[in-house]
């Protein structure tokens, strides 16, 4: 059932997710700066996730940085903007093409028809190509997941088989809650695609403010983004930065990946906000990233040096210390890792090995 569903499925795309009562905090806005502030969510981490978001509120107008993966998740952030301000969104900065980034998008077109989405040239695309078989196939398998999640807790067992913990049990409920906010845009959802991309870097001046979206290279997605703020020392990295486990995922490009991040790190940002995961003060977990991502990609190409099939890689390529660095003792998290970091990481380093398309 794993393999058939959930591997076929979760692994070949990134999402987030939110818990489902109406009576539950999502979120905690956090303000970073004069104006500026991190919709940082509070759910679980999990195989589903939500995005953080970012509010950049200027003289006249504000820029957002990502939706969520459902109208219901960005209504929600949208409505904590308006207690802060009711200046128009301007711009909604799309760190990237994963959905759970850009479903959300919809709702501030209908709020600010002016609006305008920004997003990397490749991302285009990538919504039209990967990311609209990606959506059809979720679409019609989340009926299923959401049943899965929801049987795995009454029966008390993990997903592999094991006795459910009780971080699990929240993180599974958690799945399953934003899979149904999810199912319920469905018959309305119309996906906006950048409207203003950006190749290399966009500068956007606002009074005082200097607002920079990057393309630093190739990482979780051929096409990140991240938005700083070189006055503020704030830097917004999307999806390249996900905490408590990366998702390097199966659209990665490894051979590249800690080469971007060290880029980031160039920038000497004094605050990260992750596309996942609490705000950072410091670069540690960032070059525990790095640790990480050169090790799949030294592991990988010495595989296919050696003529491993992507089988053989797998087994090959060790990366349990990594999985300890991130997972601890957590049965949760040690399938995060696997699901998000070793099983769609190997393979997609391997690919990169035999074509030659690193850096």
């Amino acid at each position: 059932m794993l393999k058939n569903l959930l591997a076929a499925f979760i692994l070949s795309i990134l999402f987030t997710s939110s818990t489902r009562p109406a009576d539950v905090e999502r979120f905690d806005v956090q303000k970073l700066g004069e104006g500026v502030y991190a919709v940082i969510r509070r759910e679980p981490p999990g195989l589903m996730f939500d995005a953080n978001n970012v509010f950049i509120i200027n003289e006249r107008n504000v820029i957002v940085v990502d939706s969520n993966f459902s109208l219901a998740s960005t209504k929600e952030v949208l409505a904590a903007l308006r207690k802060l301000t009711d200046k128009p969104v301007r711009y909604v900065i799309n760190t990237h093409w994963h959905d759970d980034h850009i479903t959300g998008n919809q709702i501030y077109r209908e709020a600010f028809p002016n609006v305008e989405f920004i997003g990397q040239e490749s991302a285009v695309a990538d919504i039209a190509g990967m990311g609209e078989k990606n959506r059809k196939g979720l679409q019609a398998n989340t009926p299923k997941l959401i049943k899965l999640f929801r049987e795995q807790v009454e029966k008390k067992k993990n997903l592999a088989g094991q006795d459910l913990t009780e971080e699990e049990r929240a993180s599974y409920l958690k799945d399953a809650g934003l899979l149904e906010r999810y199912l319920e845009s469905i018959p309305i959802l119309q996906i906006i695609a950048p409207t203003l991309t950006v190749k290399d870097k966009l500068t956007l001046r606002r009074s005082t403010r200097t607002v920079e979206i990057i393309h630093l290279g190739r990482g979780h997605t051929p096409a990140d983004l991240v938005v700083y703020l070189p006055q503020e020392g704030i830097l917004v990295a999307g999806d390249l930065v996900v905490h408590p486990v990366p998702l390097v995922g199966s659209t990665s490009l490894p051979a590249d990946y800690a080469a971007t991040l060290r880029k980031l790190l160039e920038l000497k940002p004094k605050v990260i906000v992750p596309g996942h995961g609490i705000v950072m003060q410091e670069d540690s977990y960032v070059r525990q990233m790095i640790r990480l991502l050169d090790s799949i990609n030294t592991q990988a190409k010495a595989a296919a040096r050696r003529g491993e099939t992507l089988e053989q890689a797998r087994k090959s390529v060790q990366l349990e210390e990594f999985r300890r660095e991130f997972a601890g003792e957590s049965q949760l998290k040690s399938f995060i890792f696997q699901t998000y970091v070793v099983t769609p990481g190997v393979a997609a380093a391997y690919r990169q090995a035999l074509s030659g398309t690193g850096n």
